[in-house]
């Protein structure tokens, strides 16, 4: 520790000064903050300026007007990350506007319902895997050059454990679990090889999270939401799941200059629900 450093006050996982870029950032306001919603939000409130991203400008507005009115920096853009061009489009537009690209985080999502693998459709598996491995090839493949032009770049991508295990003995998100293990897989192994160019690539592996994005499933099947809570609180060791902020504040961590030292690792986020099995 220099003599500076013991005469400031210590503030952790501090990002001011630096440019991240949220994909699937956003939700409408009647759902209230999802994960990349909520993780917006938090790396604004450690001094990140935040471009939180979203296919629909409502959503992306939604955050960022959050994130504003606690005085905070954040900015909204519309962008399909299916689509490269779109991809490449938005990168030139952060760079024109904020010179420099410190990090992408990939939250985005396709359907993850349980739907068991009988009813999957070949088309299905190819929307899916469009979004879930695809498009985060896109994010890689159009900010890769900025970060080795600056010799600093974290990608950090959102996973989910369903992509190391079977979930349960039920019917499992196969399309969802595989598009996102690619893409988990796809981030570490870039981090490796270009390590040397500053380049960093990280998993935020997520377990049951309560949320958005389930209430919007049980809804449209119809299912009582007391009791799906219960029975995915059931799976999580300590008996309750995890929230959004718990996934946004392992995220301020990784994004910050105490974390330079990881890369091409995983970081679960699941209240041990990997870590255990059925059986007594």
């Amino acid at each position: 520790m220099t003599d500076k450093q013991a005469a400031t006050p210590y503030r952790f996982a501090r990002l001011d000064g630096k440019i991240v870029i949220v994909f699937g950032a956003g939700n409408p306001k009647s759902e209230g903050h999802g994960i990349g919603a909520t993780t917006a939000l938090q790396l604004a409130r450690n001094g990140a300026t935040v471009i939180s991203v979203s296919n629909l400008e409502e959503n992306a507005q939604n955050i960022t007007e959050a994130i504003r009115a606690e005085g905070l920096l954040g900015f909204a853009e519309v962008c399909d990350a299916t689509n490269p061009d779109d991809v490449l489009a938005l990168v030139a537009r952060v760079k024109a506007q904020f010179g420099r690209i410190d990090v992408v985080i990939n939250a985005g999502v396709h359907n993850a319902n349980p739907n068991g693998f009988e009813k999957l459709t070949a088309d299905y598996w190819r929307s899916a895997i469009d979004v879930n491995l695809h498009a985060h090839f896109n994010m890689i493949h159009g900010v890769l050059p900025t970060f080795i032009e600056q010799k600093t770049g974290l990608f950090l991508h959102f996973s989910t454990i369903a992509g190391e295990v079977g979930l349960g003995l039920g019917k499992q998100r196969h399309a969802y679990a595989a598009g996102k293990a690619g893409a988990a897989v796809l981030t570490k192994r870039v981090g490796i090889e270009y390590a040397k160019d500053g380049v960093r690539g990280n998993v935020v592996q997520i377990g049951y999270i309560s949320g958005p994005l389930v209430n919007r499933a049980v809804a449209a099947v119809g299912a009582d939401i007391e009791k799906v809570t219960a029975k995915r609180d059931s799976y999580v060791p300590r008996g309750r799941q995890g929230t959004p902020a718990d996934v946004a504040y392992m995220t301020a961590f990784l994004c910050s200059d105490e974390a330079s030292l990881l890369n091409g690792s995983d970081f679960f986020v699941d209240g041990g629900t990997s870590g255990c099995t059925y059986g007594p």
